[in-house]
């Protein structure tokens, strides 16, 4: 049995002008009437392919078990000895989709062919003797504003919603979920009004001015009705459809709001805000995986809240809401959009490693606070307050509140002293969300110190690559590694935290956590 590679590359050809498909192979082949996956039938293959894509991807950066996500990349290398792939360099192929499938061809049956990748292409690099695409995980498309568009500054006062010369060319503010104390932007300054969120929301349940809460009127129930009806003297009104609210009076100082988007708390936990954005960001919903929107929910339904009024990308903001119960988010190597709580190796592993699979393998330190040495302790922020107000504040605002805005985080704590006796450089964690409640926090800030608590181990290893691996192995999954040394040799069980194939080779590097 031998196998083979093939790669399907979308381009923009402006003497079409339009997309249309290039297939590459590692050697000659053409479809038969049944094609491989995403190809066509009876389409010939460009037999290109020196280096098939080596693509790294990690739940979070690299070695680490939390914090921010990182874009897979990578690179396919094409034959272009002959100089027949010179013309790439007049075609769009940047930010164009491309996948590469892996076929085992027996003599006498059809060939079994598996996608193993689909990505973004960065940009080509032709050279004199090969050519090199350069390749990002679909994570890439979401490396973009969470709000695209800003004000035009073309109000003809006192008319309008897009500002003057004060704010034109500043992004519109996003919301999502339930934030408090945000401080936003004016938009009509003849009329008081001020837009929470580019996108309706549930309401705005209270407005400040300097810290001290108006009075909160009857809902508009349009543009026309907001613009042309004031609310009366230290009062607020809001147009939720729109996401603005007007006051009655000219503030004093500073004025933030508390706003809910979202028509339940049970659209604004961390798996729907995360399926939420990345809908709005462009990506289908076939291409989300919903058995983990609902998995996810199960397993933390707490509200969270996110709001901008920045040039914050998707990805800053999706990092954020997963990080806040501890989960992690990316797309797998079929392009489709994944997130799962990261918790402790548990469940049937999905392959089983023994020495006579691993090539090299090592017990390392991990990229977390304190190196993965255990934690005695962990503090856990909640009900982020997005304006923090230390000063300038009514005198009427009470001693209580005047403390609470001060801060942009409560605090809840979870501890096990005892670590501290076998573990002398344990030391203590703290974690930032964007959960609201404190109940919620705590059960969480618990979760996270029996996580970190406990013995672990970050194993690094290089396995010979198989079509069983290929089709097993990727990010969150569950493996047992069986071995003579490190306390294993009944086995252990880890859950895969990276991944880097070298399909050429028949190799890939895994980092294993557990």
């Amino acid at each position: 049995m031998a196998s083979i590679w093939l790669a399907h590359l979308t381009v923009y050809d402006p003497t079409l002008p339009g997309n249309r498909t290039l297939y590459f192979s590692s050697q000659g082949f053409t479809a038969g009437a049944t094609p491989p996956p995403g190809g066509v039938a009876h389409t010939a293959y460009e037999p290109r392919i020196q280096q098939p894509a080596v693509l790294r991807r990690d739940c979070f950066d690299r070695g680490t078990t939390g914090g921010e996500s990182r874009v897979g990349y990578g690179a396919l290398e094409l034959v272009n000895l002959d100089g027949g792939l010179d013309y790439l360099a007049d075609l769009g192929i940047d930010g164009q989709p491309i996948s590469l499938i892996f076929g085992s061809m027996a003599r006498n049956g059809a060939p079994v062919w598996e996608t193993v990748l689909v990505g973004t292409v960065e940009q080509p690099a032709i050279g004199w003797s090969s050519v090199t695409l350069r390749l990002r995980d679909r994570q890439a498309e979401l490396a973009k504003p969470l709000s695209a568009t800003t004000y035009a500054g073309t109000n003809a006062l006192p008319a309008g919603l897009e500002g003057v010369d004060d704010i034109k060319g500043k992004t519109k503010p996003a919301c999502f979920g339930k934030v408090f104390n945000i401080s936003p932007p004016m938009v009509n300054t003849s009329r008081l009004i001020y837009q929470v969120s580019s996108g309706a929301v549930s309401t705005v349940a209270a407005v400040y001015d300097r810290g001290l809460a108006l009075a909160k009127g009857a809902d508009y129930a349009s543009q026309a009705d907001m613009e042309t009806t004031a609310p009366s003297a230290s009062t607020f009104r809001v147009w939720p459809a729109g996401g603005y609210f007007r006051l009655g009076s000219s503030p004093t100082g500073i004025v933030t709001a508390d706003v809910t988007q979202g028509a339940s708390a049970s659209d604004r936990t961390t798996a729907q805000l995360i399926k939420q954005i990345a809908l709005s960001m462009g990506i289908a919903s076939g291409d989300i995986n919903a058995a983990d929107v609902t998995a996810l929910d199960a397993a933390n339904s707490a509200e969270v809240g996110y709001w901008t009024d920045s040039s914050d990308d998707a990805n800053e903001a999706l990092d954020d809401l997963a990080n806040s119960i501890g989960a992690w988010w990316g797309f797998d190597r079929l392009g489709k959009l994944r997130m799962q709580r990261f918790e402790a190796p548990s469940g049937t592993p999905v392959a089983y490693l023994e020495p006579a699979d691993i090539i090299r393998i090592d017990r390392v330190a991990n990229n977390d606070a304190g190196r993965g040495i255990p934690a005695w302790k962990v503090t856990l922020g909640y009900k982020k307050f997005f304006t923090v107000q230390a000063n300038d504040l009514a005198g009427a605002v009470a001693v209580t509140r005047r403390q609470e805005l001060a801060k942009d985080y409560r605090t809840v704590e979870a501890e096990d002293a005892a670590i501290k006796t076998r573990h002398t450089l344990a030391t203590p964690l703290e974690f930032d969300t964007l959960l609201i409640d404190a109940t919620a926090a705590q059960t969480e800030c618990t979760r996270r110190l029996n996580l970190y608590k406990a013995e672990r181990a970050t194993i690094t290893a290089r396995l010979a690559l198989d079509a069983s691996l290929i089709s097993s192995l990727d990010l969150g999954v569950v493996v047992r590694l069986i071995l003579p040394r490190f306390g294993m040799a009944a086995g252990r069980d880890f859950r895969v935290i990276g991944l880097q194939p070298d399909y050429k080779l028949r190799l890939i590097d895994v980092t294993l956590w557990g």
